[in-house]
């Protein structure tokens, strides 16, 4: 057997791992607030002012490194 595999899980990295994933789903919404009005500008009038797309950009930034640090978290735990 691996030795990582017998050791018992602390309350510490439970924790933490709870709040990472908090984290990063706290991350993905906060980067789809900045995604919605951007995509809904662009409906509306067919093109984006340059703060829009910097918002929109930050949004997918967001939003993907919220969904990687889910995927990553999620992953280690198994």
């Amino acid at each position: 057997m691996i030795q990582s595999e017998t050791k018992p899980v602390t309350k510490g990295k439970l924790m933490k791992r709870n709040l990472q994933i908090i984290g990063g789903v706290v991350a993905v919404l906060v980067g789809l607030g900045f995604i919605m009005p951007a995509v809904a500008l662009l409906r509306a009038q067919g093109s984006l002012p340059a703060v829009s797309v910097a918002l929109l950009l930050l949004g997918v930034c967001l939003s993907l490194g919220g969904g990687g640090i889910i995927a990553f978290v999620a992953r280690q735990r198994r």
